[in-house]
């Protein structure tokens, strides 16, 4: 955990912070999280407060264990956060001494997770001048598309509490889907406002698979996870793109460049569904840390010193048709056949 107790609850400042957080958490205005069971469900980024967040545990910070201080194994409930404040339940009160396994929506980016508390820490200074409150298990923050830094991130995210439960089947979270947030108002104004919705533009296909289409875009599957849709989306923005080495880096990965490399391009997909910070700009062989290690269930990015190219939903993405014949263009884009990844670091991002 943190080092330090927070400065920002010195001299009475800490007493301002917890009567705005209690406020914004008394609305009550979104939509239904899930109960809590161990799985995070991704969803469009939420509003609430703005606060100052850390990452604590995995591999580059083995002393804070994986045993909660609820006495949870973390690592069989990956949806969780700390409060921080104290050394106990009772102390812990950054953000007004939530009972153990309060629900929170956190929302990072473009994206947010309905994460529960199972931990408290002491904390530290404020974080780009807001109150240092809460700590994000790593599991969850990686799900969230946070970059893991060894345990030592800290950035902003944005906090609330959903309403009590009795409106998952709104989200159709009790069955494990994804779905959207929104608030209560407008889902009364329309019972089909919280379903799961594709990224705007994205085609869509009932295969399990993405479908390469004649004009060279791709179809999500249907079912795929959010995450996975906007990333076809990013890949069909720049799909048939000039290839020049370097293209494209020193842009902010939200800009639609007009060459791209093997790098950039497949930065340009991660960022678009939430996995890479806007100015993230690195060379293939950086790609070879990136996420976990191994295939993954829905992408898998193949990289070493000289190139990467990856996997989104079965179909792959790369900067030529290194297949042969009938792999597709022979540009950046999608390819319909597999390629040899010898040579190559198989990672995935957490989660997917």
């Amino acid at each position: 955990m943190s080092a330090s107790v927070a400065a920002v609850f010195a001299a009475g400042v800490g007493v301002a912070v917890l009567g705005l957080l209690t406020s914004v958490f008394g609305q009550g205005d979104q939509c239904d999280a899930p109960a809590p069971g161990g799985g995070i469900v991704l969803a469009p980024p939420g509003t609430g407060q703005l606060v100052g967040a850390t990452e604590y545990g995995g591999p580059g910070d083995s002393s804070s264990g994986v045993i909660g201080s609820s006495g949870a194994n973390l690592l069989d409930f990956p949806d969780s956060y700390a409060e921080l404040g104290g050394e106990t339940f009772e102390t812990a009160t950054a953000m007004g001494g939530l009972p153990y396994l309060t629900p929170l929506r956190i929302t990072w980016g473009n994206r947010s997770a309905i994460a529960y508390k199972r931990d408290i820490g002491l904390g530290g200074g404020p974080i780009d001048g807001l109150p240092r409150v809460i700590d994000l298990w790593w599991e969850l923050a990686g799900r969230l598309g946070i970059p893991y830094h060894e345990g030592l991130w800290s950035g902003p995210v944005r906090i609330e509490r959903p309403p009590p439960a009795g409106a998952g089947d709104l989200l159709g979270q009790s069955a494990g889907g994804p779905g959207s947030l929104i608030p209560a108002s407008t889902a009364a104004q329309d019972p089909g406002a919280c379903a799961p919705a594709a990224p705007t533009g994205v085609p869509i296909t009932s295969g399990a698979r993405a479908q390469l289409l004649p004009d060279g875009l791709a179809a999500a599957p249907a079912d795929a996870p959010l995450a996975v849709q906007e990333m076809i989306a990013a890949g069909n923005q720049i799909v048939g793109k000039p290839y020049e080495v370097g293209g494209s880096h020193g842009l902010p990965l939200s800009d639609v460049g007009s060459t791209y490399d093997c790098s950039s391009s497949v930065e340009h997909l991660l960022y678009g569904a939430g996995l890479l910070p806007v100015t993230y700009d690195a060379p293939s062989g950086t790609l070879e840390s990136f996420g976990e290690p191994g295939p993954g269930r829905w992408v898998t990015l193949y990289a070493n010193a000289d190139h990467v190219f990856m996997y989104v939903a079965g179909l792959r993405w790369d900067t030529h048709n290194a297949a042969g014949p009938g792999d597709g263009s022979t540009g950046i884009g999608w390819h319909p056949l597999i390629r040899s990844a010898a040579g190559f670091v198989a990672r995935h991002p957490a989660g997917l």
